[in-house]
């Protein structure tokens, strides 16, 4: 049931979004150097989950300044690791309407911090991340390139179609790492 009434959430969503204005254009490597405030969409895949974990340490450490929450399903609790000392909202399956979409309690728990970025680490299109990140008043939102998401975020980070998920993430960090307070704006 869930499922049926997500194909009918998906397009009504993609709807709304082209109704809306488009977001201003964004400074990549001034956010990137700047962000205080950081929310992770971990993979809801769970094999995406235990390949994303390993690059949370990189991700973290390219913003030593920033604070972190991680939005994590509450089946993969045991699988965290380094994600226990950031902060983490768990999801269970009652926080989820029929429509695939983040109950109030749920929408009120990640948005009690306004974010800089939102990094979406699922490889393809997962409803409640693309919600949040929808949502998100964050200047710059982050997911790996997939077609479907196109409407919802602007920083789209594409690789190699056949590349494999572990080097997807690699580049993403790699990139996220670009020293920014190298990078020289001329007025």
């Amino acid at each position: 049931m869930i499922k049926l009434m997500e194909k009918i959430t998906i397009p009504f969503l993609k709807f709304a979004e082209r109704l809306r204005k488009r977001a201003d254009v964004v400074d990549i490597f001034g956010t990137l150097a700047d962000a205080r405030t950081i929310l992770v969409c971990m993979p809801y895949k769970l094999d995406a989950f235990g390949i994303a974990k390993n690059f949370v340490t990189n991700i973290t450490a390219d913003f030593p300044n920033a604070s972190f929450q991680f939005v994590v399903r509450n089946d993969y609790l045991n699988l965290l690791n380094g994600i226990k000392k950031y902060g983490t909202i768990i999801v269970t399956d009652k926080d989820v309407n029929m429509f695939g979409l983040p109950k109030n309690e749920l929408i009120q728990k990640v948005f009690s911090t306004s974010y800089d970025i939102v990094i979406d680490l699922n490889d393809d299109f997962h409803l409640l991340s693309t919600y949040l990140c929808q949502k998100s008043s964050a200047s710059l939102k982050i997911c790996l390139d997939n077609h479907d998401r196109e409407l919802f975020y602007n920083f789209y980070f594409r690789t190699q179609l056949h590349e494999n998920l572990e080097n997807k993430y690699r580049k993403l960090v790699q990139y996220l790492s670009v020293d920014t307070t190298s990078v020289s704006v001329v007025n």
